[in-house]
């Protein structure tokens, strides 16, 4: 290990300072009379409540002790009152920069209020300090080690602890670096992604009484109503506008948020079964997935308790279903005994507050149909291989403008629409309701949120279609997609749009102001259909640095977390690759080879600045493979970074994050 006794770099306690006075900017909100309170002497920072919520220390942490006071009522020892900080990741500053509850809008705006957002990497910083109990810069200067860091913040430099898995939306590094976004398969949604997804939907429906606010839900609903393609060649470019569109709509309200797609060809088995069980002439009778579903929880009750519209006994059988989930909000109906139609100001009240409790929700969703026709056309995962070897893009997606149809994909999507609308099972108690699922119609399907992943899917499809046949596509690559100025040509990658498909990830926040010895990461669960159904993994080293140094080399393992230069590679099970960086010395004066601050200057034409930092893709397919089938479920992931002749670098590697990826068979596109 290096001696960096002799650095002196900032303190942390500095660092964090400054960090917070650069994302502040030139705001004046004010933090309980305190207009920025990170700058509070150290004893009361460390104390600092914002509304009743502790600031410097975790859930496990306690108040700092009573110590004697100045005659100003102040501590007289800097140190004196020390708290016991517990884990930093959940203390109410890292929660409000992260934009989690009761940062993310429901009470408080993320922080820092009126400023930009902190950086992913800044922020794993400040949580690390905060566990060490927001030493001060003396008291830092006590921890000798990697750029004076702390033993917990040496041991994760060293190797010696895991990395926690972070449980902030991946999406997040990506939005702080400019980088792709990932759409992930909503199945497999963290439950922060799924919360955040939900807060953005719920935030546009609260518009929706402004007709003309593109901010609103019911606004974008109506582009597809009065506007939508379908049947020529225009079908996936046109579509595929129409998601970047209204995800960018999503991502004003959190940068975090990308559309999942629904992969209804893997829900194949499960959605037969369901007709099976329900029966073989019943219409409500198909599945969802559980994102998407409807259920009544204690907050939902209390609303409508209060509301005073739901008579007891209708309260007291919806308690009886609490903690079960239904497709359709006629199951739930059924589930609790209540008949619909009887009382129209309570079903009125009732659905409401499912779409309350779940802005995923649609009412008008009864997912199904005959199961002969569903039976005989639902998609498998076969059924989708064979139309991605069509090699024709009209074939395969819509026929030209001279020559229009129906192509092999439009023709499956249209099937979902139909399943997964269904027909209203109230249509003949109450006729002046639709007798089909909002769904089936191009003037309401948009109104369901569940179509944004049907078409997420689809998208994915071409996606993975155009990976196949990157030659192959649409006739008219200059026509204008209304009713915005993009061209059909615009639609033609989706990695120049920003995102990419994933079924899966878990992400590992490092520190980047300090070089890693070796990184361990904990041993993190993988959903065991995505152990099961994936094609394809990889580990991602996200914004490696370039150093001032000679080359080096970082060989990748899996589930070793003792591994070590002296860890075999041949024949080793775990093993999963390696890979190589060469920098070399720096040829200008201080600071030209730091980092660059990205440019975001609108005029700036300039080239990518030469030290920018970069990624790696580590294919893992084969080494997850191998230990899949040994029975394993969780996965750590563990690096040793070496020098040219195979000894320790333990100055080289710099780095934001480190993921383990996941991709099904059609998520592979690399655009």
């Amino acid at each position: 290990m290096p001696d960096l006794s002799e650095a002196t770099p900032p303190s942390r306690y500095d660092r964090f300072r400054a960090i917070m006075d650069a994302a502040a900017g030139a705001s004046t909100a004010s933090y309980m009379s305190h207009p920025r309170f990170w700058t509070l002497p150290l004893p009361e920072l460390r104390a600092f409540e914002l509304y009743g919520i502790p600031m410097m220390r975790g859930g496990e942490g306690s108040p700092p002790a009573a110590k004697p006071s100045s005659c100003c009522h102040g501590s007289c020892d800097e140190h004196a009152a020390a708290a016991s900080p517990g884990n930093g990741d959940n203390a109410g500053l890292i929660k409000g920069l992260r934009g989690q509850y009761p940062f993310d809008g429901t009470q408080f705006p993320p922080l820092p209020w009126g400023g930009k957002r902190v950086s992913e990497a800044d922020i794993a910083f400040i949580a690390h300090w905060i566990t060490d109990g927001c030493p001060g810069s003396d008291e830092d200067k006590l921890h000798a080690g990697a750029a004076q860091a702390s033993a917990v913040t040496r041991a994760l430099v060293t190797g010696d602890a895991p990395h926690a898995l972070f449980t902030g939306p991946t999406n997040q590094l990506a939005h702080d670096s400019g980088g792709v976004r990932a759409r992930k398969n909503v199945a497999y949604l963290s439950d922060e992604e799924l919360r955040r997804l939900r807060a953005a939907i719920a935030q546009m429906k609260s518009l929706d009484a402004y007709p003309q606010d593109e901010r609103s839900f019911a606004y974008w609903a109506r582009i597809h109503a009065n506007q939508c393609q379908h049947g020529w060649e225009q079908f996936l470019t046109w579509h595929r506008a129409y998601l970047y569109g209204f995800e960018k709509q999503l991502q004003d309200i959190d940068p975090t948020v990308t559309l999942p797609y629904w992969d209804w060809a893997a829900d194949s088995a499960n959605v037969k079964a369901s007709l099976e069980d329900m029966g073989k002439v019943a219409n409500d009778n198909g599945i969802v997935p559980a994102a998407y579903r409807c259920w009544i929880d204690e907050d939902g009750l209390r609303k409508l308790t209060d509301g005073g519209k739901v008579s007891a006994e209708a309260l007291a059988a919806l308690r009886g279903i609490i903690g079960k989930d239904f497709n359709s909000g006629a199951r739930l109906f059924a589930a609790a005994k209540i008949s619909y139609g009887a009382a129209p100001e309570s079903d009125e009240a009732i659905k409401s507050v499912l779409g309350d409790i779940n802005p995923l929700f649609d009412w008008k969703r009864w997912p199904g149909g005959n199961a002969d026709l569903i039976f005989e056309a639902y998609p498998t995962p076969d059924d989708v291989e064979r139309i991605l070897e069509i090699e024709s893009f009209f074939d395969f997606a819509s026929g030209s403008r001279g020559n229009q149809f129906f192509g092999a994909l439009e023709t499956i999507h249209n099937l979902i629409h139909n399943f997964s609308g269904g027909k209203n099972p109230f249509s003949s108690i109450v006729p002046s309701e639709q007798p089909y699922g909002d769904m089936q119609d191009p003037g309401t399907t948009a109104f369901d949120p569940i179509f944004w992943g049907h078409h997420s899917n689809c998208d994915r499809l071409w996606a993975e279609w155009q990976r196949r046949n990157p030659s192959g596509g649409p006739d008219d690559p200059g026509d204008v997609l209304p009713p915005w100025n993009f061209t059909v040509a615009d639609t033609a990658s989706i990695s120049r749009l920003g995102y990419e498909y994933m079924m899966a990830a878990n992400m590992f926040v490092t520190n980047s102001a300090v070089p890693l010895q070796r990184f361990q990461s904990a041993a993190a669960p993988v959903h065991p259909k995505v152990v099961a159904d994936h094609s394809h993994a990889e580990i991602r080293l996200h914004a490696v640095q370039y150093v001032t140094r000679p080359g080096f080399h970082i060989r990748a393992f899996l589930n070793t977390p003792g591994a070590t230069v002296e860890t075999p590679t041949r024949g080793n099970p775990n093993y999963v690759g390696m890979v190589s960086m060469f920098t070399g010395v720096c040829v200008g004066g201080p600071g030209h080879c730091d980092v660059p601050e990205p440019r975001t200057a609108r005029f700036d034409l300039r080239p990518r600045p030469h030290k920018t930092p970069g990624n790696f893709r580590i294919d893992a397919t084969d080494a997850v493979k191998r230990l899949k089938a040994n029975g394993a479920t969780s996965f750590s992931v563990n690096l040793v970074v070496l020098n040219t002749d195979g000894t320790p670098a333990t100055d080289a590697l710099k780095i934001d994050a480190v993921s383990l990826n996941f991709f099904d068979r059609f998520s592979r596109s690399r655009q």
